[in-house]
């Protein structure tokens, strides 16, 4: 991998302050020089190869940048920036890090006689709550306008944007401003630590998973069979063009490793060559279909419930709240992508905590849509008459199917913990969020309502419990991890994780 750098000096004077980046850009790793031909004596004629190159590049306008500083006795906030250009052909992007040199937030004086130092800003500050003798950093896309907010440059290198090619190419521009405010109690002179910006690309999709397929609907038992455990691909499925991230897990099972969220359409048939169903399947009225509110409360329901492209943003927060009321901070509300250009590229494992950066988002903790026990059947569960009945129809893509409850199998929720060793603690639920799995705890619905999203995590499985209106599940919550929970009643709005038959 080759790391190309640029020297930029970013000067803050006040008696001055200076502070010293490097820009550094990472590129792929060098494939052959230029285009090659290879003659081949066949009756089509010459095959000719051309190889081009993945490139990424990183500028900044100016070499140096100076912030003059004439302190007074209250205080006094001044500014500079300089702008940076990103480009790349790469067809998954690139991302953007940001972090200190040498790993001390603080800016510290050329002067070796001069103990004082600027202290970085605490949290995320606008420029009329800066403390004084303390510095931070914005970086906005395109040229920023109004009150800017800063924040301490990380000591290590973190994430600051990660983007999607948005085309065949990519060329962003971004204003990378650093502020400071300065009282008389500081001694003047020169005030310094060094900035580095890497661009990274993205990792590639390899596109000979699973055997090149790039559909949910090419999946089959053949083609899950054959893969490599931990083999992992963005698939999409043919009844909406939405993207899900899948993965071959250790219980041997292909796994969608994030909910499903298709919305459900008198409008719109289920048919065998798309979907697991016997026969084509109709929601029957109106109110068999996906709703933003609406009644949850027949057991025997067809209802689904869509509130929007909601992202758990937390690995580690539990916090019980209904975020489609805007309030709950481990949520974050994203735009509704089809085409997945601001979905975050796979990288293994989502161990870090990154599932926002900027404006893109890791799909696996999408919410997805919530559905009633007979909606996630394709209205099959209302003849479960049984407990322990599996029911044949389900509205997973075609060659996948709901995971089966109430044992260990192979298929099952119990089969999928068991193969991890996730025990019923807390220790085995912070395991289930995470990669490879990225169980979300999204909640449920009921009547109409979004309860404990951010506590707890519910899908269903295919088992009946003891009749039509009682179905098994997966729970999750902070205190453990019930991968044969009990009958609950099917009205209730639950995520759905589908696995390859």
């Amino acid at each position: 991998m080759r790391i190309h750098k640029i020297n930029q000096n970013y000067l803050f004077g006040a008696g001055g302050v200076m502070l010293a980046g490097i820009l550094g850009a990472m590129l792929f790793p060098a494939m052959p020089e230029g285009a090659h031909a290879e003659d081949v004596s066949q009756s089509a004629g010459t095959k000719v190869n051309l190889t081009v190159q993945p490139v990424i590049a990183v500028s900044a306008a100016d070499n140096a940048v100076s912030v003059d500083v004439t302190p007074t006795q209250g205080g006094k906030f001044e500014k500079n920036a300089t702008t940076l250009s990103v480009s790349t052909n790469n067809e998954t992007g690139y991302s953007l890090y940001l972090s200190t040199a040498n790993g001390e937030s603080t800016l510290a004086s050329l002067n070796p006689s001069v103990m004082n130092t600027i202290g970085a800003v605490s949290g995320t500050v606008e420029e009329s709550d800066f403390g004084d003798n303390t510095w931070g950093y914005n970086l906005s896309e395109g040229t920023p306008s109004g009150n800017l907010t800063y924040q301490a440059v990380p000591r290590d290198s973190t994430v600051q944007r990660g983007f999607g090619s948005e085309g065949p190419t990519a060329s962003d521009t971004y204003t990378l401003t650093f502020g400071t405010k300065v009282n008389t109690s500081l001694p003047s002179g020169t005030y310094s630590n060094q900035v580095v910006v890497s661009v990274v690309a993205n990792p590639g999709y390899i596109v000979d998973y699973f055997n090149g397929i790039s559909t949910m609907q090419e999946m089959t038992t053949e083609v899950c069979e054959t893969a490599a455990a931990n083999e992992t691909a963005r698939l999409r499925d043919t009844r909406d063009n939405k993207l899900y991230w899948v993965a071959k897990l250790k219980d041997g099972n292909c796994w969608m490793t994030q909910n499903l969220d298709l919305d459900l359409s008198t409008d719109t048939a289920l048919t065998p060559d798309d979907s697991d169903v016997s026969a084509d399947w109709t929601p029957a009225m109106s109110t068999q279909t996906t709703l933003t509110s609406g009644d949850f409360s027949d057991s025997n329901g067809v209802r689904s419930f869509d509130s929007g492209m909601y992202v758990n943003n937390s690995l580690t927060s539990w916090t019980n709240c209904n975020y489609t009321s805007g309030t709950c901070s481990n949520w974050t509300k994203v735009e509704d992508e089809t085409d997945g250009t601001k979905m975050v590229a796979m990288s293994e494992p989502r161990d870090d905590g990154i599932i926002i950066d900027g404006n893109t988002y890791d799909a696996h903790y999408l919410a997805g849509n919530y559905y009633q026990w007979n909606a996630a059947t394709a209205g099959t569960g209302e003849s479960a008459t049984l407990g322990g009945t599996n029911v044949t129809d389900s509205i997973c893509p075609k060659g996948w199917k709901l995971p089966t409850s109430n044992n260990s199998n192979f298929g099952s929720f119990g089969g999928l913990t068991t193969a991890y060793g996730i025990g019923s603690n807390s220790d085995g639920a912070n395991s289930l969020r995470k990669s490879p799995s990225y169980f979300i705890p999204a909640g449920h619905v009921l009547s109409g309502s979004l309860l404990y999203a951010g506590d707890y995590g519910f899908y269903w499985s295919s088992t009946a419990y003891s009749s039509n209106s009682l179905a098994y599940y997966l729970s999750f919550s902070q205190s453990g991890v019930f991968p044969s929970g009990t009958g609950y009643t099917g009205s209730l709005g639950f995520s759905v994780r589908c696995l390859a038959r």
